[in-house]
Formats: structure tokens, C-alpha cells, sequence
């Protein structure tokens, strides 16, 4: 699975963010990614039906940029922001921002 985020729009102090998990295969994937989004508002879908594998979109909204990456930082798969040109953001989030290394390397051992 991997996920792919934009700032949808923003009505006042709120920005809503839209979700978008691609490459779901099977029910039990599309159930788990379903309780993860369970606070979420629902938005759309698709399916290929080369791949055999489901779309789904989420929408929610945040108090700001700050709140979205606090959340976005916590996902637990792929996860890339893309801007409204279309490029990717150049801050990790989700396990890319789990698995990369921050602060010093540690000198034990030398």
C-alpha cells in the first residue's frame, strides 16, 4: 500500500487534507485501512482491475500545518504530500519519517 496526501482547501482555521491509499489488495488490507480512517470522512474510491487492487480516499480536517504533520509523522505506511504543482513535499512522513535517522551518530565503539 502507499498513500499520497494533499491540502484539499481551508474554510476559516480548519485545512482539510485528503488521503488517498493506493494498491489495497484484498479485504482484509481494505478493512484494516478502513479502521485506521475511522475518524475520517469518507471521499471516494476506485479499483484497477488489472492489479486488482482498490482506491480510497479520507478527508479530515486540521487545525494546521502543524497538527497535519503531527499526524501524518504518526502513519504507519508509505506516505508522500504533494503540493498544488504537483511535487512531492520534502519532509518524510509516515515510516519514512519512523525508520530516518535523527540527530548525531553516536562515536561508541571508535
Amino acid at each position: 500500500m502507499e498513500a499520497v496526501a494533499w491540502k484539499h482547501f481551508r474554510s476559516g482555521d480548519t485545512y482539510f487534507y485528503v488521503v488517498q491509499i493506493n494498491n489495497i489488495k484484498g479485504v482484509r488490507a481494505e478493512n484494516r485501512v478502513k479502521k485506521d480512517f475511522k475518524d475520517w470522512d469518507f471521499h471516494g474510491e476506485g479499483f484497477d482491475p488489472k492489479k486488482k487492487a482498490i482506491t480510497l480516499m479520507f478527508r479530515r480536517g486540521f487545525t494546521g500545518d502543524d497538527d497535519w504533520i503531527e499526524w501524518a509523522r504518526e502513519f504507519p505506511h508509505d506516505l508522500i504530500e504533494v503540493g498544488k504543482s504537483g511535487k512531492k513535499k520534502p519532509y518524510k512522513l509516515g515510516s519514512d519519517y519512523k525508520n530516518s535517522r535523527r540527530g548525531r551518530r553516536s562515536n561508541v565503539g571508535k
